[in-house]
């Protein structure tokens, strides 16, 4: 069942990359390996070789791997940069109060339960959301490592972006909001700051710890003090 689940995104990927058929065959018995596993257990599996300091991220181990399966199911075939773009879009959301401020519950966020009408569509696409690919899900649990960690020296690409659209759509979503980069195939975008409004964004792009800050505050219980919208 998880192998039936698994094969439309599997061959779908293979269609648009056109890989060697080698490389073809090495994806379906990864499928095949993945499948064998207990529904969830690959997706939720650190490498037992990836040597991961959890003192040192900012949020449970349960929060990086749901950052790292957003960026394998959103990102994977974008650009390092644009990886961490996708990422950060997902801490910016974290940050805000009209959002969750957990992790999981951002990238899980539905409207109403409804089927294919998620933040993320990958998670409510009815399709397994168990990665095929080992390598690059070795990738995926590098990146949500290096941009949660409580000193990460990474400025935010997005310079405060909530959202994104692949550059090969025009959603009538976009129309109002600020387009602040393109990065590979993402468009990223902010709610415009009004003439003579206060810059509500500056301190949130610029405070590198931004985001630790904020996990601090909320493992305390105190109130959200960000200054973006």
């Amino acid at each position: 069942m998880i192998f039936m689940h698994l094969m439309p995104r599997l061959f779908s990927a293979a269609h648009h990359r056109r890989p060697a058929r080698l490389s073809t065959l090495a994806a379906v018995v990864a499928a095949l390996a993945a499948a064998l596993l207990p529904v969830g257990a690959f997706a939720r599996d650190i490498p037992d070789d990836l040597q991961i300091d959890f003192s040192s991220i900012a949020v449970s181990k349960d929060e990086l791997v749901c950052l790292a399966l957003n960026d394998y199911w959103e990102a994977r075939s974008e650009v390092i940069a644009g990886r961490i773009a996708v990422a950060r879009v997902v801490l910016n959301r974290a940050m805000d109060p009209r959002y969750p401020s957990n992790i999981c519950d951002v990238v899980k966020q539905t409207l109403s339960g409804q089927m294919h009408k998620c933040q993320f569509s990958w998670y409510c696409d009815g399709k397994t959301d168990v990665p095929y690919d080992p390598k690059v899900w070795r990738d995926s649990i590098k990146i949500a490592a290096a941009v949660l960690q409580k000193d990460s020296s990474m400025v935010d690409p997005t310079d405060g972006a909530l959202w994104y659209h692949a550059d090969s759509i025009r959603p009538s979503w976009a129309m109002g909001y600020e387009s602040t980069i393109i990065i590979g195939t993402h468009v990223f975008y902010r709610e415009p700051i009004e003439m003579g409004e206060a810059p509500r964004r500056k301190p949130f792009v610029e405070r590198l710890s931004a985001f630790a800050d904020f996990v601090t505050t909320r493992k305390t219980g105190g109130t959200r003090t960000i200054a973006s919208r």
